[in-house]
């Protein structure tokens, strides 16, 4: 799969997202610290920097209520029609294929 996004511009969207939906909320970032059970400091740096653990991540939607959201987006697709669910069951991956040298 191809992409022109960069892991840095997912990393300034997620900073962007949790600030702007802090924000909107009108939640101070001691009020966030709190509520999600993350440090002052670490809400600061990934406020500024995208980086921080998953678990922390989903600490801090949760606090937002946008952990659903969050979830939802990290789901497969469902299929749009019975005969696209017949023809995916069964096809799920287990394992990749090995790699031949």
């Amino acid at each position: 799969m191809f992409s022109l996004s960069t892991p840095s511009d997912g990393l300034n969207a997620l900073a962007l997202y949790v600030r702007k939906t802090r924000l909107a909320l009108n939640i101070s970032i001691e009020e966030l610290a709190v509520n999600s059970g993350v440090s002052r400091s670490t809400l600061i740096r990934l406020e500024k920097t995208g980086v921080t653990s998953t678990e922390n991540i989903c600490r801090i939607f949760g606090a937002l209520g946008c952990l659903d959201k969050f979830i939802e987006t990290l789901s497969p697709p469902q299929p749009t029609s019975i005969a696209e669910a017949r023809r995916l069951a069964g096809n799920e991956r287990h394992k990749a294929r090995r790699k031949t040298v």
